[in-house]
């Protein structure tokens, strides 16, 4: 929802306030409230409601009210609708420093927004920083911050994470603040649980200080600690933690003696028509991009590039500098993406009986509300990333991409992004095909052959079967030769291709040792991504009836790959009489 406040509605609620006169209404601006709801899986409805009520008290006391919420709020929009904000109100996922995610503060990513994308793509986000919202953004003098259900941004870190130690809380509320305050703020509060139409109000009333607006929260725990900031000159930061160096979900960074009516008394004047934001875009040039491929075979863990091609006498039509991101979207009955080390499974927040967040955006309501607020932790695979990509020479871009560390069968969605990280639009985005991907585990083996065959009892008959080497390394190796002598050569190692019967009839195998009745020696060294043509040669049982030929790979290091849980090659062999 992008929904703007102003214009006639303005001077229809500005008549309407008590006490109001005509020369303070034609001297005075209103202030301008922003309201962004940013994607947060099944959590994001539930977020709307809250930034509703706070939007419904909010227009008592002025006319100028913004509402961004997800599947629209782009980096494009919230930029645009954050220009001489007075007040401002963010829900959705916080990314913030010290973390486990990384060893030194990223102001590109931490200490701001998790938005969506582009227009409409309300199942993943992308972070923008406090490098970006202290360089384009110019709040109202002094405006109010007001974090809701952050993680980070009160100090504390993710549900079933560690929190950490005070000190380590105290950097996360400074570092959290520090864009926002060079962006023009006085204050930035950081609420986990409480819902931020009491701040709103508060604030808005312009009768109160924004120290004691906060210290007298229906949620206080009066365990007040308070040290100066190190990021922000001259700002003031404050905790008030569930316990006395612990439960890190209440603060504040502020201006000293900053009140509520200077918040209302530095609104800026805007224009009563906002300006809607263009998203850049590509689809106007006529572009086409084919099919996505990845350069080697997806196994998990593996890192391996993704190519985004593009007809060669239309790749000039591309800019010089694009950005791509990606997620991996899993398919199957199986856990999340997990790329790398993955985020914890979200657990309801303080004592939530039964109140889940997980997956994507189901709507604008939420028909089953949990009973108590809820901090959201991301899900591994939500994040949207954008790193520069590399031309082709033959047209197109091309991009290095993590697989997944759990196998199973993924949607692999690319993005387009500008040299600034900014996604074009969601037309752009619709030309770039999503490509499925069946991610492997590190052994593997496929089986190209028939699902079906015919055969006379006891007569030999050959069947034609390709074994292609998915994993992560050969199977087997080549001859090696060392230099000391002729008795330090190596010889070659190789894997085998062998069939067992299994008789449908129920009597089990038929022929051999444990049931094996064919084999085939593998090249030495058959290198990931290899594959070999085998004509297998076999004899039929000697009873008709319905049998299965089941296919295993035995490699002289991990011995039968069915027994590490590769799934076999199976043909149903009808035998005849």
């Amino acid at each position: 929802m992008l929904a703007f406040g102003g214009g006639p509605l303005a001077a229809s609620v500005a008549a309407a306030q008590p006490g109001a006169t005509a020369d303070s209404r034609a001297t005075k601006a209103a202030p301008k409230v922003v309201l962004i709801v940013g994607p947060a899986g099944g959590a994001t409805p539930y977020y709307r409601r809250l930034a509703d009520e706070a939007a419904a008290a909010a227009v008592k006391l002025t006319p100028n009210v913004v509402k961004i919420y997800s599947p629209d709020a782009t980096w494009t929009n919230v930029k645009a609708a954050l220009q001489g904000a007075s007040v401002v109100v963010y829900l959705g996922h916080g990314n913030g420093w010290p973390s486990i995610y990384r060893d030194a503060l990223y102001p590109l990513t931490q200490n701001g927004f998790g938005l969506n994308p582009h227009e409409g793509a309300a199942d993943s986000h992308q972070y923008f920083g406090e490098q970006q919202i202290g360089s384009e953004i110019k709040l109202a003098p002094d405006a109010v911050v007001i974090f809701s259900h952050l993680c980070y941004a009160s100090g504390n870190t993710e549900p079933g994470l560690a929190e950490g130690t005070l000190a380590q809380a105290e950097q996360r509320v400074d570092n959290y603040a520090a864009g926002f305050f060079r962006a023009g703020a006085g204050a930035v509060i950081a609420d986990a649980y409480l819902a931020p139409a009491y701040y709103l109000k508060a604030v808005l009333r312009g009768t109160r200080s924004i120290d004691s607006i906060w210290k007298n929260a229906p949620n206080r725990n009066d365990h007040f600690l308070r040290f100066p900031s190190k990021r922000t000159k001259s700002a003031i930061a404050q905790m008030d933690p569930d316990n006395v160096d612990s439960g890190f979900h209440r603060s504040i960074v502020l201006k000293a003696k900053l009140t509520s009516r200077d918040v209302i008394g530095n609104a800026v004047r805007g224009p009563q028509v906002p300006v809607v934001p263009v998203e850049p875009t590509l689809a106007d040039l006529g572009l086409t991009f084919g099919a996505p491929d990845l350069t080697t075979p997806p196994t998990v863990g593996a890192t391996t590039t993704l190519t985004l091609p593009v007809a060669s006498d239309a790749a000039a039509l591309l800019p010089a500098k694009l950005m791509v991101g990606t997620r991996w979207d899993r398919l199957d009955a199986g856990a999340p993406a997990s790329p790398g080390a993955g985020a914890p499974t979200p657990v309801p927040a303080r004592g939530t009986a039964g109140a889940t967040v997980a997956g994507d955006d189901p709507g604008t309501t939420a028909p089953n509300d949990p009973t108590i607020d809820l901090v959201v932790p991301e899900q591994a695979g939500e994040v949207v990333a954008p790193v520069p990509a590399k031309r082709l020479p033959k047209g197109g871009i091309a991009v290095a991409v993590t697989v997944p560390s759990t196998p199973g069968l993924y949607r692999l969605v690319a993005t387009v992004h500008q040299p600034d990280g900014v996604a074009y639009d969601a037309a752009t985005q619709a030309l770039v095909p999503a490509l499925v991907v069946r991610v492997t585990g590190a052994v593997t083996a496929t089986y190209g052959a028939p699902s079906t065959a015919t055969a006379a009892a006891g007569v030999p008959f050959a069947l034609d079967i390709r074994v292609t080497n998915l994993g992560r390394s050969a199977w087997g190796h080549a001859t090696e030769v060392h230099s000391v002598s002729a008795a330090e050569i190596e010889p070659a190692s190789r894997a085998m291709l062998v069939a067992r019967w299994v008789d449908l009839g129920g009597l089990g195998a038929t022929t051999g040792p444990a049931g094996a009745v064919a084999s085939s020696m593998l090249p030495a060294g058959l290198l990931p991504g290899g594959s070999v043509a085998v004509a297998f040669q076999l004899v039929a049982p000697a009873a008709p009836g319905e049998y299965l030929l089941v296919l295993d790979v035995v490699d002289p290091k991990t011995g039968s790959l069915a027994a590490a849980g590769v799934p076999p090659g199976i043909i149903r062999v009808t035998v005849t009489g």
